[in-house]
C-alpha cells in the first residue's frame, strides 16, 4: 500500500459539518458548491496534498458502504503545523469546547507532539495534533 487515498465521513447535518471544518477548524472544502447545486453527491475536505475526508451528506446513499455507515463513527487525527493555542482559539470563537487537551501524544512516525480533542456536530471525535511547542 502507499497511502491513505481518503476516509469517509458520514455527516448527519451537513450544513453543521459544513461549519464545523471550514469555520472551526478552518479546513478548505471542494465541491460543497456542486453538492449545494445538486450536481455532485458529496464534498471533500483536503488534508495536505494527496489526503482526503470524503464527506457523505445526510440522506446520500451511496454505495458501496461501510456496514455501519452513521454520523458520529469517526475518531481521526488531523496534523497541524500551527500551535494549539490558535486551534483551541479558533474553536472557542466557533463555540465549540476542548474535550481534552492540550495532553502530550506522539505522531504515527514517532515524532513527540501535543494533542488537543473535539467533537463535531455529530459527535466524531477529531484530534488535533501539533508539534509545534
Amino acid at each position: 500500500m502507499l497511502r491513505i487515498d481518503h476516509v469517509v465521513l458520514y455527516a448527519g447535518d451537513s450544513d453543521a459539518t459544513l461549519r464545523f471544518y471550514r469555520d472551526v477548524l478552518g479546513l478548505e472544502l471542494r465541491g460543497d458548491e456542486e453538492w449545494r447545486k445538486g450536481t455532485r453527491p458529496t464534498f471533500h475536505i483536503p488534508i495536505g496534498d494527496a489526503h482526503f475526508i470524503n464527506v457523505h451528506p445526510a440522506g446520500s446513499d451511496l454505495h458501496p458502504r461501510a456496514a455501519r455507515s452513521t454520523p458520529g463513527g469517526l475518531d481521526m487525527c488531523l496534523l497541524t503545523d500551527a500551535p494549539l493555542s490558535e486551534v483551541i482559539d479558533r474553536a472557542a470563537r466557533g463555540g465549540v469546547p476542548v474535550e481534552v487537551g492540550p495532553v502530550p501524544r506522539t505522531t504515527a512516525t514517532g515524532e513527540p507532539s501535543q494533542s488537543v480533542y473535539f467533537r463535531d456536530p455529530d459527535g466524531n471525535l477529531v484530534e488535533i495534533m501539533s508539534t509545534v511547542h
